[in-house]
């Protein structure tokens, strides 16, 4: 039904209107407010024919009591917005109906989304945390392979099913090869050469060419520049010890921080001695977010257009700290090549890669490697070692089984008992420190959610789920690690899940800390080796304690989409007398090996206990006066795990070789503990 006034005062307009036996005069009064008398009312109301069509009637109706009343035009054409406005809210409710009912017509169910906004700050951790999102979509959508979601208005989709995580991260890669990366360009050329970064052809090429930098053998050639950041470790670590609670993020940090200077662009930072020194400065500036850098990626994130026309005009969007670390790459690079210089470490190894004829190998690309080397290791190794010794903390049982294991083997001899000298292939060998990383990873993995954006449209199997090109697709590892049809009490630190027929028992692409196929993590290796280079260097030297600041279970940031811990990690570092010991430790009288151990550490240890008689310095038992030793009858390779201790504080020593020994039970006032030494 459209309506016509006129705009000039006291002029009737005859229009014939829409509706049977209806034709009205209609009076536009402009600038009367007085009412006409009742009697012309009435017969103006009296003069309507209503007919059938009552509606337009009574709209007629409504047009003459406005007209009554003189109201001015402005008030009827506020009276039109106000109808364009209830229209546009009509067909933007019908538009949002018709995307957020995307999956709904594949038959995908949905959490109900926000309108405009869909799920974007829930999964980015805004409204809520991401991993609580996460939980809950799990909980309630995880029996089902597919639950969607809407990054905004653009769906995406969420997929749980342990199968469906392996076709899409491996099988039929070639659909999701891609993660969500920003057109970058010319606005940050060191940023766009990054293999996360990259993506299609560009990315195939980058990972082809420093590929071969982080293979097993070349991480094996870094182990020498790690093992000495180990050592730095351990001193730095004494000068904390018994001072009360250490911030165990900032020790690690300080760690990764020198590692990765030395590993990635050659150079001693030396954070570890100096928290001033300039590298580990400018490396912590990379991580923070100032106003003015939010300002430019919102700019990329929203017009990455607008942000090349702004590069063009003299504003860089290449943070001061990205020139300062491509030139540390760049002069390095010059100088090796004019003095002949090698360190075996990384920049090395990409060098080797360029020289071998792996063409298109800038230097800005090798700097973007060694940036990214930076800003992905650095942090997530640092928080996994915290987190790790954080758990040690919590379970000192798990604690003293790792520096038995470590104290076994050839990490730790008589020569260097403090761990200096390491062998990389028996360290990373050692199955119950694995199992301790491993479950560290399990419970923090270093990536909680995998994305990935479709780039060819794809129909799972023989379901009417389709996603379109350019579609995000998330993989919820954090909720994977801790769903407990796959991990029986998920929120248990327990190692014990990655040893023997339980690691065997793990079903596929349930534990994918470092993601799986083509696009997984290409720096796990170092990753690892890092980690656990840290972890023996710390306890062979000192025993990790909780403390009054420790907190258990450990808040996490919400604003991070990392698992970081929001107020820290707090640890108390003690040390313990180590050396020629004749004893039985407090630690192994609280935490005694059990048969379930692994059997060659128990062998080797009988071994060296048996070359041992012949050693005159250990000929004469020098029990202490913390441990009640018992009588005792046993063939020396009968050796039960309660009589060796894995840190060889207990010697069995003679003046001659014998098959049996014994000795007296000692008894001391100062402890009422007995324990029973017997043949297993």
């Amino acid at each position: 039904m459209f309506y016509r006034y006129q705009s000039n005062p006291y002029l009737y307009n005859h229009q014939t209107l829409s509706g049977p036996n209806i034709v009205l005069p209609i009076l536009s009064h402009r600038g009367s407010n007085s009412l006409k008398s009742s009697e012309s009312t009435a017969k103006e109301f009296n003069s309507i024919t209503w007919g059938s069509d009552r509606g337009s009637a009574l709209k007629i109706l409504v047009m003459r009591c406005i007209s009554r009343y003189g109201l001015s035009d402005h008030y009827l054409l506020a009276g039109e917005n106000l109808m364009l406005g209830l229209v546009c809210l009509v067909l933007l409710r019908l538009h949002l109906k018709s995307k957020y009912s995307y999956w709904a017509r594949q038959g995908v169910q949905t959490p109900l989304p926000t309108a405009v906004i869909g799920h974007t700050l829930k999964r980015l951790g805004i409204s809520m945390p991401f991993t609580e999102f996460f939980d809950q979509l799990y909980s309630v959508y995880g029996g089902r392979d597919f639950c969607g979601y809407y990054d905004f208005m653009k769906p995406g989709l969420f997929v749980g099913n342990p199968e469906l995580v392996k076709r899409i991260l491996v099988q039929d890669f070639e659909y999701f090869a891609d993660r969500r990366t920003f057109e970058l360009g010319k606005v940050n050329p060191i940023a766009n050469d990054m293999l996360t970064n990259a993506t299609g052809d560009h990315w195939r090429y980058i990972r082809s060419v420093i590929s071969p930098a982080f293979t097993a053998g070349k991480t094996r050639r870094l182990f020498p520049l790690i093992t000495q950041r180990g050592q730095h470790l351990t001193h730095l670590a004494r000068d904390y010890a018994g001072k009360g609670p250490v911030e165990a993020r900032s020790l690690c940090g300080r760690f990764t921080m020198d590692t990765i200077a030395s590993c990635a662009f050659g150079i001693e930072c030396e954070s570890m001695s100096s928290e001033a020194a300039t590298f580990p400065e400018m490396a912590s500036r990379i991580f923070q977010l100032s106003p003015t850098r939010a300002i430019k990626i919102l700019i990329l994130l929203v017009a990455p257009r607008i942000a090349e026309l702004i590069t063009k005009i003299g504003i860089d969007f290449t943070s001061p700290e990205f020139h300062f670390f491509r030139h540390v790459v760049t002069h390095t690079l010059k100088l090796r090549s004019e003095k002949g210089i090698h360190r075996g470490d990384f920049l090395d190894l990409m060098m080797e890669t360029r020289a071998n004829g792996k063409e298109g190998l800038s230097d800005n690309t090798m700097a973007a490697q060694a940036i990214l080397f930076l800003l992905a290791g650095y942090d997530n190794t640092a928080n996994t070692l915290s987190l790790a010794l954080y758990l040690l903390a919590l379970n000192p049982q798990a604690q003293a089984a790792l520096r038995r294991e470590l104290a076994a083997t050839h990490c730790s001899n008589s020569s260097s008992p403090d761990g200096s000298s390491m062998d990389h292939n028996t360290l990373m060998d050692l199955p119950y420190l694995d199992a301790v990383v491993n479950e560290t990873l399990r419970l923090y993995p270093a990536a909680p959610v995998i994305e990935r954006i479709c780039t060819k449209n794809y129909r799972f199997g023989d379901s009417s789920v389709q996603m379109q090109k350019g579609q995000p697709l998330l993989v919820p590892v954090w909720s994977l690690h801790r769903d407990p049809q796959h991990w029986p009490q998920p929120n248990l630190f327990r190692p014990e899940r990655f040893l023997g027929t339980e690691k065997q028992a793990i079903r596929p692409y349930t534990f994918i800390p470092f993601g799986k196929g083509p696009r997984s993590c290409i720096g796990f290796r170092f990753a690892m080796v890092t980690i656990k280079v840290g972890l023996a260097h710390l306890l062979l030297n000192m025993q990790v304690d909780t403390c009054e600041r420790t907190l258990d279970p450990l808040p996490l940031d919400p604003k991070v989409l990392t698992l970081q811990p929001k107020d820290g990690v707090y640890i108390a570092l003690n040390t313990f007398n180590k050396g020629v010991e004749t004893h039985i430790s407090e630690e192994l009288v609280k935490y005694p090996p059990t048969p379930a151990e692994q059997p060659d550490i128990i062998e080797k240890l009988k071994q060296q206990l048996g070359n041992m008689n012949s050693n005159k310095s250990c000929q004469k038992l020098c029990p202490y006066s913390t441990v009640n030793y018992c009588t005792y009858k046993v063939h020396l390779n009968d050796l039960s795990p309660n009589l060796c201790t894995c840190q060889l504080n207990y010697y069995l020593a003679q003046k001659k070789a014998k098959k049996t020994s014994s000795c007296e039970n000692r008894t001391v006032s100062s402890r009422n503990r007995a324990i029973t030494l017997s043949a297993m």
